[in-house]
């Protein structure tokens, strides 16, 4: 177990991993003051879920330790293979890729307007061939032959602290995705997510970087207590009560560029403060990864 005060700072954990055609950018990350469920007053519009958790300011950028605990410098030919259930990766999709879907979702007003509701842009003739596009592309990043699911293209609003709403009636801070419901013992091999920034400005990806059952082990329960924690849904909540100083990461992520992360093993959210255009992602779950070695060529 990690004594406590030591949980004040960046642990080794989850590893950030830029991919070869990802444009170098500083500052990249950086490190909340930990976790609150202290919310300062918001709009009438925007309410929390009870309990919820979110990161707490002021943030500020990682010192030489803590970049080399997070991994972000280290070059892929540094890595043997992708670790499904603790690297979070950053990819860039070709202009050409993404420019199709781009342009339906210009003509709808989706990138440039605030809007009350969105044309749906699936009923567009152009869109099933703007997203065959993306889907082949995809592949690049596929471990496995198994095809990956859509999740969905989602708009949401700019100069949001957290992004993920529940029944679009509450926002649930930082939290789980239980995607494959695995057990905690076997949370790391589940899919993970890609998710493309399809919007004109950057946004951000939130997430502690210790993985469930690494934060199992922080908090001192035994093996017999894993039972007790079978699928882990509770593990991230009870780790950001005992240590709300542990930090939590802000990772850029810029247009045309994509995360791919373990969401279903880390305690996460998205944020689109400080932006002024609507949010937009396109989310898939599968099995991801950045290539390494001889198939590095994109």
């Amino acid at each position: 177990m990690l004594a406590q005060s030591k949980l004040i700072c960046v642990q080794e954990g989850t590893k950030v991993v830029l991919d070869t055609n990802v444009v170098s950018q500083s500052p990249r990350i950086w490190l909340s003051s930990g976790t609150t469920r202290e919310i300062q007053p918001l709009p009438e519009h925007i309410k929390y879920r009870p309990d919820s958790f979110v990161p707490k300011e002021p943030w500020k950028e990682p010192n030489p330790t803590e970049y080399h605990r997070l991994g972000i410098n280290e070059p892929l030919s540094h890595l043997s293979s992708w670790d499904l259930g603790s690297y979070i990766g950053v990819c860039r999709f070709p202009d050409e890729i993404l420019a199709p879907l781009e342009v339906i979702l210009e003509e709808l007003n989706t990138r440039t307007k605030t809007l009350q509701y969105y044309p749906p842009a699936n009923t567009h003739p152009e869109y099933q061939s703007a997203m065959t596009k993306i889907i082949n592309y995809l592949s690049y990043y596929c471990l496995s032959h198994e095809p990956p699911k859509l999740l969905g293209l989602q708009v949401t609003l700019p100069g949001l602290r957290t992004l993920t709403m529940e029944n679009a009636d509450y926002f649930v801070g930082m939290h789980l995705d239980s995607w494959d419901r695995a057990p905690l013992r076997r949370r790391h091999k589940s899919r993970n997510r890609i998710c493309i920034n399809l919007g004109r400005e950057e946004r951000f990806f939130l997430f502690i970087n210790l993985p469930l059952m690494q934060m199992f082990e922080a908090l001192g329960f035994s093996d017999d207590e894993v039972y007790k924690h079978y699928r882990g849904t509770t593990v991230g909540d009870e780790f950001m009560k005992k240590y709300p100083d542990y930090p939590v990461v802000k990772l850029k992520v810029a247009p045309r560029e994509a995360y791919i992360a373990p969401t279903d093993n880390l305690i996460h959210d998205a944020s689109s403060v400080g932006k002024q255009y609507p949010d937009i992602t396109l989310s898939f779950i599968g099995y991801f990864g950045i290539p390494f070695g001889q198939n590095q060529e994109h």
